[in-house]
């Protein structure tokens, strides 16, 4: 075995030249859950002179852990003749590395990390099939807060990761690659900007070493219009770039920004998934942000959880119920009420939050998420599903464990539940002010909100069971629901009315509308989702509308074929899912 040590610190280069993030040395400062890096430089005659030290692959490390699990990490440039290996170890111990290199005195050489125990819980990953964990095998409480990494300066982007840290936060979000910063991602020969990456870098290392998760966008809209990513010769070197240069963080990549307004956004959006699946050695979480939902996208297989940003809570509510991925919802709403809506809204579709920055800038909505954090660390976030045996409100819940409400108008709830003692607590998604209740036991807990005057959330846990079981390892006490879809048309309680005839109009507004052909307790509340997809031109399903009526216009990338499929998904008051499909000729 050749060891690697004496070398390679004998050729960094000064730290006048270094990155002006500068991460923990692998082999001094390794800690489990947080990143550090190798660096390694060669001389001019090392490498032929026809090699791109961007595009060129020069060296690799094997990272081998403890428990023998591996990840291999692909060198990136970093200006001069300098190359970088970022990586974070998953666990504490001892962890040998293994080089292969086009340069020579590189290759075939090995050596050991000394990794500390730490703290951090590590990286992010989907568990419980709707929720999270972290690689130290613990639930992990998403929520995240954007921010536009590049046009805020450091001190003033470093003030606001600590107040997002304090607001309970535990991830943020932001795009890697954007024209609208003062340098631009690639110079004129297209390679790596090593100023825009150096000050990108600056802002990753501080919310890094804060803790958070890193949701990337890789791109947003200002770049996409470039026009880059279009051409697959520029796309996949600079996206193996991102992958090497922040794939050895604690991310999650969320695609390209608002994917539905970018045409032939699917085959861009599946290329480019797929090139992560193949590239990203931790295969960290996989999505695309969006308008209305990446969903439409699942058929293409490279995505595990899903981006859904529409304000009403029917889209997250019925998705839930008809896929099998965790689901982030997007909150654009600024209003506080609105704002809070939303908030808890998707918490009680089972959705975890992500919250824009100009939400953020509204004081009144911080401190509803500071109240939505403290109530959500003391449940069981990571097994709560919807619950629908509840009116007056939206539910979740863990069956005979806890129950959490969300009366978004003031009024009667009323919340069925299994017979046993429980400590049930009114909660002001406002300001957190609680009011307990006496110890209820009981079947059917009716009782009207404290005022009229706002939303509440009623808290129903019992106490003692939830300690108890937090006493032993319990991750996943209860089997997740997987529901049976009812396709049967002479079982489903509607029918659609709108669109009448066997005809919709490409370029005006097309009414939509179901009657309730079986009236009974199940179907008193439904939700709808309408969906139009017109498979010969492969851009996939658009969201037409939301509701059981009101208008839909088809969208311009649907306007290409003779015929759309109209696809409604809904759920009843019970939660059963039901799907009716419905062929249309389309006219201009």
């Amino acid at each position: 075995m050749h060891y690697l040590g004496r070398i390679v610190w004998a050729l960094f280069l000064p730290l006048s030249v270094l990155s002006a993030a500068s991460f923990p040395s692998c082999t001094q400062s390794a800690r489990s859950g947080y990143a550090c890096e190798l660096s390694f430089n060669w001389s001019a005659r090392e490498i032929p002179q026809s090699s791109s030290p961007y595009k060129d692959e020069l060296l690799n490390v094997e990272f081998r852990s403890p428990q023998a699990k591996t990840y291999l990490m692909r060198a990136f440039w970093d200006g001069d003749q300098m190359l970088r290996v970022r990586f974070t170890p998953t666990e504490p111990g001892s962890w040998t590395y293994h080089l292969t290199s086009s340069i020579h005195r590189y290759d075939n050489q090995e050596s050991t990390i000394a990794v500390a125990a730490s703290d951090a819980p590590g990286i992010v990953a989907v568990a419980n099939l709707r929720h999270w964990r972290t690689s130290n095998k613990k639930p992990h409480l998403w929520l995240s807060a954007a921010a536009p990494f590049l046009e805020i300066d450091q001190a003033t982007f470093e003030t606001w990761l600590d107040a997002r840290k304090h607001d309970g936060f535990t991830h943020v979000r932001g795009p890697l690659l954007t024209m609208n910063a003062s340098a631009k991602p690639l110079d004129a020969d297209d390679v790596p900007n090593l100023a825009y990456f150096a000050a990108l870098d600056d802002r990753i290392l501080a919310a890094e070493s804060r803790g958070f998760t890193l949701d990337l966008l890789l791109a947003d809209e200002s770049f996409v219009k470039s026009g880059i990513l279009d051409d697959w010769q520029k796309r996949n070197p600079l996206l193996q770039y991102l992958i090497s240069r922040y794939g050895g963080l604690n991310v999650s990549w969320q695609g390209i920004e608002h994917f539905e307004d970018t045409p032939g956004s699917r085959a861009l959006l599946r290329d480019m998934g797929s090139f992560l699946q193949k590239n990203d050695s931790y295969q960290h979480p996989r999505s695309t942000d969006a308008r209305a939902s990446s969903s439409p996208l699942i058929p293409d297989g490279w995505m595990n959880f899903l981006i859904e940003a529409s304000p009403d809570p029917q889209l997250g509510a019925v998705e839930h119920q008809f896929t099998q991925m965790p689901e982030v919802h997007v909150i654009n709403a600024t209003d506080p009420s609105a704002f809070r809506h939303e908030l808890w809204d998707c918490t009680t579709n089972g959705e975890y939050p992500s919250v824009s920055y100009q939400s953020l800038r509204n004081e009144a909505n911080v401190r509803a998420v500071a109240v939505w954090s403290k109530v959500m660390a003391e449940t069981r976030h990571w097994e709560l599903e919807p619950y629908f045996d509840v009116a007056g409100a939206r539910a979740v819940g863990l069956n005979e464990v806890e129950y959490l409400a969300y009366a978004g108008k003031p009024g009667i709830v009323e919340i069925t539940l299994p017979r046993h003692k429980y400590n049930p607590a009114w909660v002001n998604p406002a300001s957190g002010e609680e009011i307990p209740l006496k110890n209820y036991k009981g079947e059917v807990f009716s009782q009207q909100t404290p005022d009229s005057s706002h939303d509440w959330i009623l808290n129903v846990p019992r106490e003692g069971l939830l300690e108890s079981m937090a006493r032993y390892y319990y991750f996943e006490s209860q089997d997740p629901p997987v529901q049976e879809i009812e396709t049967d048309p002479t079982k489903i309680p509607f029918d659609i009315v709108d669109p009448a005839g066997d005809q919709v109009f490409a370029s005006v507004a097309n009414p939509f509308k179901i009657k309730i052909t079986r009236a009974n307790r199940a179907s008193r509340m439904m939700q709808f989702v309408w969906w139009g997809e017109v498979v010969a031109g492969g851009a996939g399903a658009r969201l037409l509308g939301l509701g059981s009526f009101g208008n839909f216009t088809v969208p311009p990338e649907l306007r290409t074929g003779s015929t759309i499929n109209i696809r409604l998904l809904a759920i009843n008051a019970l939660g059963k899912v039901y799907e009716l499909d419905k062929v249309y000729r389309l006219a201009p």
